[in-house]
């Protein structure tokens, strides 16, 4: 594209020299004002057109031009033709129109230049801002150590499903014993084996069930439309041999663990987001201390 331009800036060049020098020529052969004056007029256009098509070296170009017909306007007027010293002011004004075209180019060009800097810094500030928003709507989303959504996102989908009317059952787990695994083995490995299970969780509910992290050893899925007694306890049954597959983080002994089942059922167990996780965490103490490892309706509890 380059390479283009600076062809077609060379042929405008070209092409305005010898209409100048050819228009200088025919100058020199008419002695009729009038035409005289037409002929000047159409210099001052073609001098007017190289600054405007080419910018710098137009200018430049056009100021030779019009210094070379002064240079000789002058040499006629002191050879004794009076009526040259006409071509010699005309060929100043038209420098002078020349300098204010170029000169008013270069501040549009200037100008043309911080505006679209201005937008560009613009586009990029609001691009940083909407990747800032997108990160702090993770970051508020988002379980830092596992990488699930948190009780935050879990609670706004509760709220959104109620807000709709919409049937929704929630299973709440609690690992159980967990304590012990941090006791025995240290934070890390427990963070460790919390990951595995958060991963294991994330494959098995997919876009069928919504999960989340709610808090240090506790998870929650959400199922939405009506769910009968056997399709729950059929995903307690797959969730208990997600979770008790055992576990070997960051090269420890195998880890086993079991977890305990809270269900509440909107709107059978509670009509608010708080009702029902505090009835669901109900059902979970209920089935802890019925043995662990199994599941607890709120209804039944």
């Amino acid at each position: 594209m380059k390479e283009k331009n600076k062809v077609l800036n060379i042929i405008i060049l070209a092409v305005g020299v010898i209409l100048f020098l050819s228009l200088s020529m025919l100058m020199s052969n008419v002695h009729d004002g009038s035409y005289q004056g037409i002929i000047t007029e159409l210099q001052v256009l073609v001098a007017a057109v190289l600054v405007i098509s080419v910018k710098k070296m137009g200018f430049f170009t056009a100021l030779i031009l019009c210094a070379y017909s002064m240079f000789m306007a002058f040499l006629g007027f002191i050879m004794g033709t009076k009526i040259a010293i006409v071509g010699v002011l005309t060929s100043g004004v038209t420098i002078c129109i020349l300098c204010a075209i170029y000169l008013f180019i270069n501040r549009s060009e200037k100008q043309h230049k911080e505006l679209l800097k201005q937008y560009e810094e613009m586009i990029d500030s609001n691009r940083l801002m909407r990747e800032k928003d997108e990160t702090l709507q993770i970051l508020a989303y988002q379980d830092e150590m596992t990488g699930m959504h948190n009780l935050v996102w879990f609670r706004e989908q509760i709220e959104n499903s109620i807000r709709q009317n919409t049937e929704f059952t929630m299973i709440y787990m609690d690992l159980d014993n967990f304590k012990t695994v941090n006791d025995k083995f240290g934070p890390e490995v427990g963070d460790s084996a919390l990951k595995i299970y958060a991963d294991r969780l994330k494959a098995y509910c997919g876009n069928k069930y919504l999960c989340a992290r709610t808090s240090g050893d506790d998870f929650a899925l959400l199922l939405t439309g009506t769910s009968t007694e056997a399709d729950i306890l059929n995903i307690i049954e797959q969730l208990r041999k997600i979770l008790g597959e055992p576990v070997a983080p960051m090269g420890v002994s195998s880890i086993a663990i079991t977890a305990s089942y809270g269900i509440a059922a909107h709107p059978r167990d509670g009509k608010d987001t708080d009702m029902l996780l505090d009835n669901a965490i109900i059902a979970v103490y209920r089935a802890k201390a019925n043995g662990k490892n199994m599941p607890c309706f709120f209804s039944q509890a």
